[in-house]
């Protein structure tokens, strides 16, 4: 039982309760057997932007979940959300979750954690570990989470708690200001760390094109994209030509120059709306957005003149480097940009197979 050191009624300590889980930094939702909402704290309301109306009229653990999908906060592709809402619901309403980590379409990355009541009650709480530390962020929010593992009885055991922390908070004062100046002070060097791990996580180590998988999830977007705005899409397959001779005559540090170059030379031929990425050894490829099949072929054209024609030096001597060029545009028919690719990829071949140094377009007829 909790203990109550000043004698009040239960409706005051509800009350200083529900303010005290108001100022905490971690989103948290109280559900009854029937999975109906019975409280949410502020930082909840702001972080799944509840409409007034939810707010007003107590709403079902499914309400919530489709609120979140109508919002597309979810990283989950349009076709597959209703079956991961189903899922996510029915692993709610089976008992306890540990914490694991749920990353949002905006990338913010959530530490969610559910823990059963005894009285068949659900208890969901969503920590924002965007800006920490994948290891500090975990071990922090378990440590938080193990402290909310709570029934009823704990939340009456927290709410005296919060209590004492109330008649002191005036002698805290100070040093919750401290606090609070070092922790903006963290936030703001881990902000940036982020965008280092962002950037390593998402571009080729040596030559600064989007990595592949960075390359078909921005290439998927700008695919469905340019579909509903009734656009084109053209994928460019590229690879250099006798690529392992270079490597032989030059080493790997002029093969490593030679795909520097190329890179630099490509991208200063693309727009800033197209993508570049290195999918593996010396392969590339360009997604090249709301552009004309014609507008396409003269790009390709042009990138493999610039490359045979580069004078690219090494070392005091000449690399010759050349590049075979597949192109491909988008078809109705295409479900994924990996169709596209695979077209494309077919033209390389034959681009290849033909002589090299040279541009093949795909057989279909360019989309109308």
């Amino acid at each position: 039982m909790p203990c109550i050191l000043i004698d009040e009624p239960p409706e005051v300590l509800n009350v200083a309760l529900a303010e005290a889980l108001d100022v905490v930094d971690f989103a948290i939702i109280l559900f009854n057997s029937d999975m109906r909402l019975r409280f949410v704290n502020r930082r909840f309301a702001e972080l799944w932007q509840l409409p007034a109306i939810l707010q007003i009229a107590p709403p079902t653990l499914r309400q919530l979940l489709d609120h979140g999908g109508a919002n597309e906060w979810y990283d989950v592709p349009a076709a597959d959300l209703p079956a991961f809402l189903d899922a996510r619901e029915r692993a709610i309403r089976a008992g306890s979750i540990p914490p694991v980590v749920i990353e949002f379409a905006d990338r913010r990355r959530m530490l969610f954690q559910c823990v059963a009541c005894a009285d068949g009650g659900r208890i969901l709480t969503y920590t924002d570990i965007s800006l920490e530390l994948r290891r500090e962020a975990s071990d922090a929010v378990v440590r938080v989470n193990a402290e909310l593992r709570f029934n009823t009885e704990v939340l009456e055991d927290q709410a005296s708690y919060l209590v004492s922390l109330a008649e002191t908070a005036a002698e805290n004062a100070q040093k919750a200001e401290q606090a609070r100046i070092l922790l903006e002070n963290e936030i703001a060097e881990r902000q940036q760390l982020e965008i280092k791990l962002r950037v390593l996580a998402t571009t080729d180590g040596l030559t600064g094109a989007l990595n592949r998988r960075e390359f078909l999830a921005c290439a998927q977007r700008a695919f469905e994209s340019v579909r509903r705005a009734g656009q084109s899409l053209v994928v460019l397959m590229i690879d250099v030509d006798h690529f392992k001779a270079i490597n032989d005559r030059f080493g790997h540090a002029g093969g490593d120059y030679a795909l520097q170059y190329l890179v630099a030379t490509l991208r200063d031929d693309i727009r800033d709306i197209d993508f570049l990425g290195r999918l593996g050894g010396e392969e590339f490829a360009i997604a090249l957005t709301g552009t004309q099949p014609a507008a396409a072929d003269a790009v390709a054209e042009r990138l493999c003149a610039q490359v045979a024609g580069g004078g690219l030096m090494f070392g005091g001597q000449l690399i010759p480097m050349t590049i075979s060029i597949g192109l491909a545009v988008q078809q109705e028919s295409d479900g994924s940009i990996e169709q596209v690719m695979t077209r494309a990829d077919d033209a390389l071949y034959r681009a290849k197979r033909g002589g090299r140094n040279q541009v093949v377009k795909d057989r279909q007829p360019a989309a109308a």
